[in-house]
């Protein structure tokens, strides 16, 4: 049995690692070991691993998932002990880490810990409640207070080899694995014992000698722990702490749980996933099998939906490449392959049932907005033109979502359509995307395409998608048209040539404010009207909510893009382009349109 220690990544109970409590330590251990495991010299871990197991890659003298779930255990070790080797200049991963200054502060006491971190053999002596101990260092007698989850009431009386990361509160914690010590693995840890000597001779040399010896010989079984099927997932401890909680539970998940994997849906993550699996059912451990299944079938659909709706994303196609290229290598068995090809095949591709015609009306709709393009973006507008078009194209969909059922709605499924741009960097028209996805009830993010430009990806119920196209490529001929407006016009021609490239950048500035804060009054203006009729708010509502459900199946977690304002800006150039942005009148053939 060992357990790894290599804590982070989700924060629970609104806790964020920032605290200087007990827990603070535990947020941020991962981050900084995954930044210094850059530090290390290529190859050192292979190094390693090649010298506890002879012929590592084929390993025959096991079955397949004993071979893995010791090489899964090696390579644990292995990184660990690299972690904290010193190289010839005397430095660790951590100390080059520190040099290269590329922690951020609120890490900083997280690195200084680890800087600190020893290697220790340790006796469990004292339980003090859940997840806390007194323990006895075997070598030196000194006594530590040890707060870590890996502190059980089966722990008690059990020799382990640790590293021990010092905390600011007195508290210390452990990281890399927790082994226990058999008397075979300890008589390894006499050899570096000495009479009169405080604590271990040349800790490092016993640390690797003790991973030797486990990787050679199997680590110690203790009941009670999932040791085994722990080591099968070191690289996302928070994975299987929640599968652990699932194997215990039945039930409805909680959604910030299943977010949460749907997050974790990465080609690497899968496959450990894959691998955790294999190692539970070659375990006998059946519940926890299916927790891990569970999690995986998450995975799976969340990369199929995400494939539907971004040409970015990761394909079920492509994964299956790389897990096929995993297998041909030798670094996983067949057996991981194969549970990846059955839970592809177990996940169905979601979908929503419709009567047959249930696209009909949506389709129409989408015809008539569709004609409202060839009738405004092909023969060019203007701004005014632009926003005129929207608000038509705003009271079509609403007049046909209240002529809608509940079920009607919730049985349309979302879509997503792409905007491919020629721009490389944001400009003052990328500053209207979020509302114009907000006018129609959608939501949207921005990506990079292969060519390096910036793309964008509406996602929402299908009109309202079309309708945000449409309505973004209204805005972006506007830009076209009323820029050229102004810099026909008296003011840009009296403007220095030195200034005018900065007028022409405040001018969009200010017409992309202006048509945001328009957009914002309109919608207002809309919400207003609809929440005054029968069904009104019930729609507002139920859109939203079918838009949040289908995209918290994605598990995307998106951020909030900001700019840096540092350019100069021309005040009465920024207040003409806001106040166009502002000032239009609907033209009544526009109003008729469709």
């Amino acid at each position: 049995m060992t357990q790894q220690r290599h804590i982070g990544g989700r924060a629970k109970n609104g806790t964020d690692g920032s605290s200087a409590g007990p827990g603070w330590l535990d947020e941020q251990l991962s981050e900084v070991q995954d930044e210094a495991i850059r530090c290390l010299a290529p190859g050192r871990i292979d190094d390693l691993i090649e010298d506890w197991i002879p012929d590592a890659r084929s390993a025959t003298d096991l079955p397949p998932d004993a071979a893995l779930a010791r090489m899964t255990l090696a390579l644990a070790m292995a990184t660990t002990l690299a972690l904290f080797t010193r190289s010839g200049s005397g430095q660790t991963a951590f100390d080059r880490l520190a040099r290269q200054r590329r922690v951020a502060a609120p890490h900083l006491p997280v690195l200084d810990a680890l800087r600190r971190t020893r290697f220790r053999v340790v006796r469990v002596e004292v339980p003090h409640g859940e997840n806390a101990a007194d323990v006895r260092d075997v070598a030196s007698g000194e006594v530590l207070r040890i707060v870590d989850e890996g502190i059980m009431p089966e722990t008690a009386g059990l020799r382990l080899a640790v590293w021990v990361v010092p905390d600011n509160g007195g508290g210390n914690r452990f990281t890399g694995p927790v082994v226990p010590l058999d008397d075979d693995a300890f008589a390894v840890v006499e050899g570096f014992i000495r009479p009169g000597r405080s604590g271990l001779v040349n800790p490092l040399r016993c640390a690797e000698a003790v991973y030797r010896h486990v990787v050679r010989n199997g680590p110690m079984h203790v009941p009670g722990f999932d040791g085994e099927v722990d080591a099968l997932f070191a690289d996302d401890d928070d994975l299987a702490i929640l599968a652990g909680e699932w194997s215990r539970a039945d039930g409805a998940r909680d959604p910030e749980d299943v977010l949460f994997v749907r997050a974790q849906s990465d080609p690497d993550t899968v496959v450990g996933v894959m691998i955790a699996i294999v190692g539970a059912r070659s375990a006998g451990r059946d519940r926890l099998a299916g927790a891990w299944e569970e999690i995986g079938r998450l995975q799976i659909e969340t990369i199929d939906r995400r494939a539907r709706i971004s040409p970015s994303a990761l394909t079920l196609e492509a994964l299956d490449s790389f897990v096929a290229r995993l297998m041909a290598t030798g670094e996983i068995p067949s057996s991981v392959r194969q549970v990846f090809i059955e839970m592809r095949h177990v996940v169905a591709r979601p979908g929503k049932d419709r009567p047959a015609d249930g696209r009909a009306d949506p389709d129409a709709l989408i015809a008539r907005i569709q004609a409202l393009r060839v009738r405004t973006v092909e023969r060019g507008c203007t701004e005014e033109e632009a926003l005129a078009a929207a608000a038509k194209v705003a009271e079509l969909l609403d007049r046909h979502g209240l002529s809608l059922s509940e079920l009607d709605v919730r049985n349309q499924a979302c879509e997503s359509a792409i905007v491919e741009t020629t721009r490389k960097r944001a400009g003052p028209l990328d500053d209207c995307i979020p509302s114009i996805a907000a006018f129609f009830d959608s939501r949207v993010w921005g990506e990079t395409n292969e060519r390096g430009m910036l793309r964008y990806v509406f996602f929402g119920l299908p009109a309202d998608v079309a309708a945000a196209c449409y309505l973004y490529e209204l805005v972006e001929r506007a830009f076209e048209t009323e820029g050229a407006l102004f810099k026909a016009g008296e003011t840009y021609r009296a403007m220095p040539s030195t200034l005018r490239r900065t007028a022409t950048h405040s001018f969009q500035h200010g017409l992309a404010h202006g048509i945001m804060e328009k957009l914002r009054i309109l919608r207002e203006s809309r919400e207003t009207a609809l929440r005054g009729g029968a069904s009104g708010r019930d729609l507002v509502v139920l859109k939203a909510g079918v838009v949040d459900e289908e995209m918290a199946a994605l598990g995307l977690r998106l951020r909030a893009r900001t700019r840096s304002g540092g350019r100069r800006v021309l005040r009465d150039v920024y207040d003409h382009g806001h106040q166009t942005g502002l000032d239009f009148d609907y033209r009544p053939g526009l109003g008729r349109a469709g």
